[in-house]
């Protein structure tokens, strides 16, 4: 989702950058220091433009924050609606898409949910924050919350809660997973929780016939 940007000593920087690109660069920076830990000089160094040029862009630090919490939404939204689709089934997409996001997939990911970083950091004192990540977390509600309902009437997820309800506990287990990734939970234990989240998912019957084989 990020290209580093590499400049020669002594190289003049460019006055504009493709907006799009700046928003991955600046998103990569915010995510790995936080808010109050990224400097302006940090956002020139990796945008790789001047801050004239980032005050004319974004208006300010403050905003190309906001800027960046809303591009991160869009990534993720998309990124969970094509693994929902993609999938042979919506319980299906549902489950995949949620390993996606409560596993870390490789030492090299990003640790914690951007939007769950922004919520502990900023979003307590900073309306305009917190109506960002409400956005991502509303949304990501409703993409669960619509594949839970086709899977429901296919006979693959328990009908004895509303979709809109399951889609609540995946996104708070998704939340709480992504922070204590921070934390350094295990792998396995985390794998853990990932199995017992899906498995809610079932029909009592359905769960109690998979205990009973296993």
């Amino acid at each position: 989702m990020s290209v580093a940007c590499q400049r020669l000593p002594g190289a003049v920087m460019p006055r504009k950058i493709e907006k799009q690109v700046a928003l991955d660069r600046a998103l990569t920076v915010f995510w790995d220091h936080g808010y109050r830990g990224t400097s302006m000089d940090m956002l020139t160094e990796r945008l790789g433009v001047e801050k004239p040029s980032i005050y004319a862009s974004f208006g300010s630090k403050h905003k190309l924050y906001l800027s960046a919490l809303g591009h991160y939404r869009e990534w993720l939204i998309g990124s969970v609606r094509h693994i929902v689709s993609a999938a042979p089934s919506a319980r299906a997409g549902v489950d995949q898409a949620v390993r996606m996001m409560m596993l870390r997939r490789s030492a090299k990911s990003r640790k914690g949910c951007f939007a769950s970083n922004a919520t502990l950091e900023v979003a307590d004192h900073d309306p305009l924050v917190r109506q960002e990540v409400r956005k991502t977390f509303a949304e990501l509600v409703e993409v669960f919350s619509h594949a839970l309902k086709l899977a429901q009437s296919a006979g693959h997820v328990r009908t004895d809660c509303a979709p809109e309800i399951l889609a609540q506990l995946l996104v708070n287990a998704i939340g709480g997973a992504r922070i204590m990734e921070k934390t350094k939970a295990s792998n396995s234990a985390t794998a853990a929780v990932v199995a017992l989240i899906i498995g809610i998912l079932d029909a009592p019957a359905l769960g109690a016939e998979r205990t009973t084989l296993s």
